[in-house]
């Protein structure tokens, strides 16, 4: 097994050859199948700011939207399940159909983009009552020290997600992805946060019930051990089996929808500290894209990042992965880098994250365009 010092190495090697690559080597942005551009959910809120961004995406050689339409619990679509959200404010307003109009018309496919466990992140509660933060308060997760009253002193972590382990859990989000899926002509179905909150989490009691009068035969110090390599498998297992689950379901519902996920880019921390085992997923052939959010600003954790991937990952799967690249935290030409190194590193495509930044930032725009060979 390669070292770390061994990763940083090999990636510092590459890095320094993406310098001596000339214009005929790097195609650019039009090298990739796949470019997909990723729609914050503030975006949604009116047919004016959904106009420009289609626009946007069109004009400069997008191809792939994916757009968030499940953000904190709730939706931006039509939906008996969840509460839609309070971000918008017209009722009769469905910015999911009418992107899905829009961008289709244009040739741009729409992939619906849900927050899947992460379901509140503000120390007010929902307003919904049927929001599933107060309706379900026994399916939030926590790290043993805290809990929902506790937290509202202030948000811990990421904020609240739901227990992934829970067996409630998972019917409640295959239903809401059926809906969602059966309503809407989308392209695709984007998971994000697709795991636990942190390697601490997991302390659900309803899910340690559940596990412990099902699973494990000798109950007395099943949690007490840091290394409970039984407990960690289950957690993971417990996330897999709804990803199978979920391709399942829109092999049913929608059988050329693609299942993608936004994952962590790291393969082993991945796996090893967040239970996100995305490596298996597409060897088993439950995602059809792995989209590593790559979003470090330095290029050598960057391509270290990409040097775990091909030291772990069999080669035949890497024409499933998107590399995804944020904008928000570095200059234009340092995202670009990125870009070319995606290229030479042959995956399928890239993702930007996000549409944020080109709508509120001319400037960065301008550059960024400037920077990149079409």
């Amino acid at each position: 097994m390669i070292n770390q010092l061994q990763y940083r190495l090999r990636a510092t090697v590459l890095v320094a050859l993406l310098f001596f690559c000339t214009s005929q080597i790097i195609a650019g942005f039009n090298a990739f199948e796949e470019k997909c551009l990723w729609v914050v959910r503030n975006t949604m809120t009116s047919k004016q700011s959904i106009d420009e961004m289609i626009h946007f995406a069109q004009s400069n050689g997008f191809n792939n939207l994916l757009v968030q339409v499940r953000g904190r619990g709730d939706a931006y679509y039509r939906t008996q399940l969840v509460p839609k959200s309070e971000l918008l404010q017209n009722p009769d307003f469905d910015p999911l159909a009418y992107i899905i109009d829009e961008a289709h018309a244009v040739g741009l496919t729409v992939h619906a983009w849900v927050n899947v466990y992460l379901i509140w992140s503000s120390e007010k509660t929902p307003r919904a009552l049927h929001h599933v933060y107060n309706g379900h308060p026994e399916w939030i997760d926590t790290n043993g020290n805290e809990t929902i009253s506790n937290k509202k002193n202030g948000i811990v972590g990421e904020g609240y997600f739901l227990a992934p382990h829970h067996p409630e859990v998972q019917k409640h989000l295959l239903a809401v992805f059926r809906e969602l899926t059966a309503l809407y002509n989308i392209d695709g179905l984007h998971l994000d946060y697709i795991r636990f909150q942190d390697t601490e989490y997991g302390n659900n009691v309803g899910a340690k019930t559940f596990y412990l009068q099902n699973r494990y035969s000798d109950k007395k110090h099943v949690f007490e051990n840091d290394d409970n390599v039984e407990w960690d498998n289950y957690r993971r297992a417990a996330i897999t089996n709804l990803v199978k689950e979920t391709k399942q379901m829109l092999l049913d519902v929608r059988p050329d929808c693609i299942l993608s996920a936004a994952v962590k880019p790291n393969l082993l921390l991945a796996k090893n500290r967040y239970f996100q085992e995305w490596d298996v997923w597409l060897a088993a052939g439950y995602l059809d894209w792995a989209i590593p959010m790559n979003y470090t600003p330095d290029l050598r954790d960057f391509a270290n990042n990409i040097d775990i991937i091909y030291e772990n990952l069999p080669r035949k799967y890497r024409n499933k992965i998107i590399m995804g690249i944020a904008l928000y935290n570095q200059k234009p030409i340092e995202a670009v880098d990125k870009i070319y190194y995606s290229e030479i590193t042959r995956f399928r495509g890239i993702s930007i994250f996000s549409y944020n930044v080109f709508k509120e930032n001319p400037g960065y725009t301008n550059n960024f365009i400037k920077s990149i060979r079409y």
